[in-house]
């Protein structure tokens, strides 16, 4: 079917946001947009974002940028220029990895996205207010006059961006059969999930310079959800390259109709270590709808297929457990579900016995890939990055373990980008400055609409070579609990005065807000975690079974919390009031410590 074509000018684009030339009476109530609605939450899913992190309210990182002899022509027609390159505050603004990269259409600016409401043009994938940066490129358009054409693929199920401005992307420069081509690409884009450092005091060790490496990603552009504090590049493409992804949107939509048009993953993989692999085969997805504040009901993600694959096979041996990542303390942007534990015992698709468990505690995690097999290592660097968690990162391998003789790769996957031995290098297609990218964007499952994918991967990973008492901090593939000296762990089921909602004080933490040795009965030198051992938990939540390195997730949301991490990077809380875990598990209850 051949697509359709249809232009979406800003004139046009401000009818659309604004509802120009409505003549509907002044006195029509306003139309109230319905609050979207809580999920229900599986056991094994912990959380969920904040009523703020519903909405976009923060800024989106936005540029346009163009190439050869396009840029030379256009350099002109800027219409805002960058924020500064560089900046020392853990927020405002940043600059983006590819700044002298480029000549600029529009260079990176920060867009307030603050109250408003994006009105999608996959309307039928996004909830009330919510979109993909697409409808970012469109609502760009409308405020500085841009003129921006789309295609609508009906066979692939997406929107193409034919030309922006008019300009319709580069000729083919790599792939020889396409060579002869006059017309360009149209257009990719670039995303950076959050900003990394990159300069530290030589003097504190304290990062004073951020910026976004921004990632050439394959999903779908119209489906790929903005969030705050998030960065985008559109860039003109090449033929070749946009081809790629059509024959990966291809292939997706003809194994869906293999399938009666029922979405079926030929292959759910878990690489417990370099060494142990579980492989589990035509996994039917079905909803759980665990993110009505980003997309309609019954939309389907990849969470939505490992939650599928849980449901199928709970009751032969596999446990997986999902907790809701706000901003970390290392100030990554995760606002997404993240696997925080996976354990197997019993037999896989394929045969293999495997008795396995492998948990997520700061330094030990999971890291995924969804896609084709041929373009698993399409980035450019994934085999040196994973070689290096999978490999040399690992403390839980065993003795006599020798990580210099890992040599781990995607097992049975394919050797990466068609032109990946490019010569000269630095002229393929993938933007080369991250390890990610291709299949591995940084998404987490749930912001990911899925179609049928040839597989699906978590891959047990090591970030580093930290310690707690000498013992892999996390645990990794070992139970983290006999990490933990429960004698430090305060018992207060027997709290002699335990507070009630009664106190003005209920669910506020740092008593020291109010109490003192001036004023109380408490002494200079009392942590205040160490109230509840007389006046209980003070209305805290349950824990959720997670037991190290709290801080990880929570030391950007503990306001409430006084001096709980003195530094972002104290996860441990040892130069705190708030001793971590101990203090955390006494008011945050695990039933299954005691």
């Amino acid at each position: 079917m051949k697509p359709s074509l249809h232009w979406l000018s800003a004139v046009a684009l401000a009818c659309s946001l604004a509802g120009c030339g409505s003549d509907s009476d002044s006195t029509t109530p306003p139309t109230v947009t319905p609050e979207p609605p809580v999920p229900t939450l599986p056991d094994n899913v912990f959380g969920g974002p904040s009523e703020k992190e519903k909405s976009l309210y923060s800024n989106i990182r936005f540029g346009i940028a163009i190439q050869g002899k396009e840029a030379d022509a256009h350099n002109s027609h800027t219409v805002q220029k960058a924020s500064s390159k560089t900046s020392n505050k853990a927020s405002g603004s940043y600059d983006s990895i590819y700044s002298d990269s480029f000549e600029w259409l529009v260079k990176p600016m920060d867009v307030n996205m603050d109250g408003v409401k994006l009105d999608s043009i996959r309307d039928d994938v996004f909830a009330e207010g919510r979109g993909s940066f697409v409808d970012i490129l469109l609502y760009v358009a409308d405020k500085y006059d841009l003129d921006v054409e789309l295609e609508w693929d009906e066979e692939l199920q997406t929107h193409w961006i034919k030309s922006i401005n008019g300009l319709t992307g580069l000729p083919e420069a790599i792939d020889e059969e396409a060579k002869g081509q006059t017309q360009g690409g149209g257009w990719k884009m670039l995303v950076g999930q959050d900003i990394w450092e990159y300069e530290k005091d030589p003097t504190t060790g304290e990062t004073t310079k951020f910026m976004y490496k921004e990632e050439e990603i394959y999903h779908r552009m119209d489906l790929f959800p903005a969030k705050n504090d998030m960065s985008v590049i559109f860039v003109q493409a090449q033929p070749g390259e946009m081809e790629i992804r059509r024959k990966k949107y291809r292939t997706e939509m003809q194994r869906f109709k293999d399938n009666g048009n029922k979405l079926i993953i030929p292959e759910i993989v878990i690489d417990f270590n370099p060494e142990v692999r579980a492989v589990f085969n035509d996994i039917e997805v079905k909803p759980h709808n665990l993110r009505p504040d980003l997309y309609k009901k019954d939309v389907l993600t990849e969470l939505d297929a490992w939650l599928s694959l849980q449901d199928a096979w709970k009751d032969k041996g596999l446990n997986i457990q999902w907790s809701y990542w706000p901003k970390l303390s290392t100030r990554a942007n995760v606002q997404g579900y993240v696997a925080t534990a996976i354990s197997f015992n019993g037999i896989d698709s394929q045969g293999h016995i495997i008795n396995q468990t492998y948990t997520n505690n700061g330094v030990c995690g999971f890291v995924h890939h969804t896609g084709e097999r041929e373009n698993y290592h399409d980035s450019g660097k994934q085999n040196s990055l994973y070689q290096r968690v999978m490999c040399q990162n690992r403390m839980d391998m065993g003795d006599g373990w020798d990580p210099s003789q890992c040599e781990f790769h995607a097992k049975d996957y394919g050797p990466g980008e068609r032109y990946e031995g490019h010569s000269p290098h630095g002229t393929g297609y993938m933007q080369g400055y991250t390890p990610f990218g291709g299949n591995d964007p940084h998404l987490t499952g749930d912001a990911m609409v899925l179609f049928n994918v040839e597989y699906i991967n978590y891959l047990g990973a090591a970030f580093g070579l930290k310690k707690y008492n000498g013992v892999a901090i996390s645990g990794c593939d070992v139970d983290a609990k006999e990490l933990i000296d429960l004698s430090g762990v305060i018992d207060i089921s027997e709290a002699q005065a335990p507070l009630t909602d009664s106190h003005f004080g209920w669910k506020n933490p740092d008593c020291g807000l109010c109490h003192n040795p001036d004023n109380s009965h408490v002494v200079k030198e009392m942590a205040p975690w160490k109230c509840a051992e007389c006046h209980g938990n003070n209305g805290a939540p349950d824990s959720h079974g997670e037991v190290m390195t709290c801080g990880f997730c929570h030391a950007q949301t503990m306001e409430r919390h006084g001096d709980a991490y003195s530094n972002r990077k104290d996860y441990l809380g040892v130069n705190t009031q708030f001793k971590e875990p101990e203090s955390c598990l006494t008011c945050h209850f695990d039933p299954e410590l005691h």
